[in-house]
């Protein structure tokens, strides 16, 4: 019988992704909440996000 590495791979592949869903699986579901709830509450606030904006001043030489 000769060693299969691809089997073997796929085998520890397999048994860390189901390792790792299983125990992250509750700390997604709970920044999933928690992202709701920072939703609701900006809802509530009337605040809204907004994205970053970046200039950069035309022309402008290396920075020093």
């Amino acid at each position: 019988m000769s060693f299969d590495g691809e089997k073997f791979g796929r085998e520890v592949v397999g048994l860390v992704r189901d390792y790792m869903e299983r125990n992250l699986s509750p700390v997604i579901a709970r920044l999933d909440a928690l992202d709701a709830r920072i939703l609701l509450l900006e809802a509530q606030a009337g605040t809204v996000k907004n994205k970053p904006v970046v200039r950069v001043a035309a022309g402008s030489g290396p920075a020093t």
